[in-house]
C-alpha cells in the first residue's frame, strides 16, 4: 500500500500496476473462495407435519409420512368457507334466535388440522354477532394430533386466520369461551375419533367431516364409522359436510342410514358430499339442495368399489342390498332443485 500510495503521489500508478499485476491477480492459496451451491431453504417441521406453500403463495400444512397436503389446491380459509361455511348456510342458522324456538348450535368438527374450518364458523359467528341477536354455537372439534396446529400458530405471519384467542385456547387448555360473545364456545376433544365421538356431550346439528383421506387414514372412512355417527344424530335434522365424492365413502354413508346431495367443487374436485339425516329432509335449507338421483346408482353398480373397506366379504351382498333398498331412490325422490336453484360450483 505505500508503494501504491507513492506511486500515485508520482503520477506512476500505471507502471507500478503492470509491474505487479501477475502478483496482484494471484489468487491467495492460503485462503481460497470456495463458491456456495444455493440450497432449497428449510421448511419448519414439528412431528410429522411441515409447512407447504403452494405455488399460488399461500401457506397450508403437509403431513410428511403420507405426503398429504391439507388445502393443496385452494387457500385454507377459502376452502373452509365455500365448503363448509356457506354450504351449510351458517349465517342463516346462526340468525335462528330463540325467537322461534331454535336452541344452541352444535358443529362437530371432525378433524382440527390447523383449525381453518373452525375458524371460519367462528368468523362466521363473530360477523352476525356484531349486527344482532344470535344464537350460542358450540363448536367441538375432533383431533388426536395437535402437532399441526402448534405448527401453523408458531408461524401465525403464514396462518394469519389464527391471530385470534381461540387456537390458543384450544391447544393449551381444550376449550375457549369467547369473552366478547358469550353464546360462543369450543371445546376440544383430543384421542380417536372412533372413541371421542361416543364421549362428546352434545350431538351434532352439522358435522365438517375433514379427515385426512383414504390412503391415509381409512379406518375414518368406513361403514362402521358413519353408522356410529348416525346413531348418535339420526334422530335430529343433523347434515354432514365433506371433501370426499369418492363411491366407496358415498356409499358408507348411505348404508349407515343417511341421505346424499352433490356439494358444491373445490380445488381440483367437481364436487363434494352433504349426506342428511331424515329429519333434516324438511329443514328449510332442503330445496337448494341437488340430491344424488338414480344416475348414481346406476354408476355405482357398474362400479368395482362398491363397498369400503373394512367390509368381510360375506356381507357384501347385505351390504349392496342397503344401498339398492334405500328410501332415497324409491319416488318421490326428495327436494331435487331446478338448475338455477342448485349450489354454486
Amino acid at each position: 500500500m505505500r508503494d501504491i500510495r507513492q506511486s500515485i503521489l508520482e503520477d506512476r500508478f500505471m507502471e507500478l500496476y503492470h509491474q505487479k499485476r501477475v502478483f496482484l491477480h494471484a489468487p491467495d492459496c492460503d485462503h481460497p473462495v470456495i463458491a456456495v451451491k444455493p440450497g432449497k431453504k428449510r421448511r419448519p417441521v414439528l412431528g410429522d407435519y411441515t409447512i407447504h406453500i403452494a405455488y399460488e403463495g399461500f401457506a397450508s400444512i403437509k403431513h410428511i409420512p403420507s405426503g398429504e397436503i391439507m388445502h393443496s389446491r385452494t387457500p385454507p380459509m377459502e376452502e373452509a368457507k365455500s365448503l363448509y361455511v356457506e354450504q351449510s348456510f351458517l349465517s342463516e342458522r346462526i340468525r335462528q334466535t330463540a325467537d322461534n324456538e331454535a336452541g344452541e348450535l352444535v358443529i362437530w368438527d371432525a378433524g382440527l388440522g390447523a383449525a381453518a374450518n373452525a375458524m371460519a364458523a367462528i368468523q362466521c359467528y363473530e360477523a352476525e354477532a356484531a349486527k344482532g341477536p344470535v344464537r350460542p354455537m358450540h363448536i367441538i372439534s375432533f383431533e388426536n394430533n395437535l402437532d399441526s396446529l402448534n405448527l401453523a400458530l408458531n408461524h401465525r405471519d403464514l396462518f394469519t386466520y389464527l391471530r385470534h384467542g381461540g387456537p390458543a385456547g384450544i391447544a393449551q387448555n381444550g376449550q375457549w369461551q369467547s369473552k366478547q360473545f358469550p353464546g360462543l364456545c369450543w371445546t376440544l376433544f383430543k384421542g380417536d375419533f372412533l372413541e371421542t365421538m361416543m364421549q362428546a356431550p352434545l350431538p351434532p346439528d352439522l358435522i365438517f367431516y375433514d379427515m385426512y383421506s383414504v390412503k391415509t387414514s381409512g379406518e375414518l372412512w368406513t361403514f362402521d364409522v358413519f353408522q356410529k355417527l348416525f346413531s348418535i344424530c339420526g334422530h335430529k335434522a343433523a347434515e354432514l359436510f365433506t371433501y370426499s365424492y369418492s363411491t366407496a365413502s358415498r356409499a358408507a354413508l348411505l348404508a349407515a342410514g343417511f341421505y346424499l346431495a352433490k356439494g358444491r367443487g373445490t380445488g381440483q374436485k367437481l364436487e363434494t358430499t352433504i349426506a342428511m339425516t331424515t329429519p333434516a329432509l324438511n329443514g328449510p335449507f332442503q330445496s337448494r339442495r341437488e340430491m344424488l338421483s338414480e344416475e348414481w346408482l346406476s354408476k355405482w353398480n357398474r362400479s368395482c368399489a362398491k363397498t369400503p373397506a373394512g367390509i368381510p366379504p360375506e356381507e357384501h351382498a347385505a351390504f349392496e342390498t342397503l344401498i339398492r333398498g334405500h328410501p332415497q331412490w324409491k319416488p318421490p325422490l326428495p327436494h331435487t332443485p331446478s338448475e338455477d336453484a342448485r349450489p354454486e360450483k
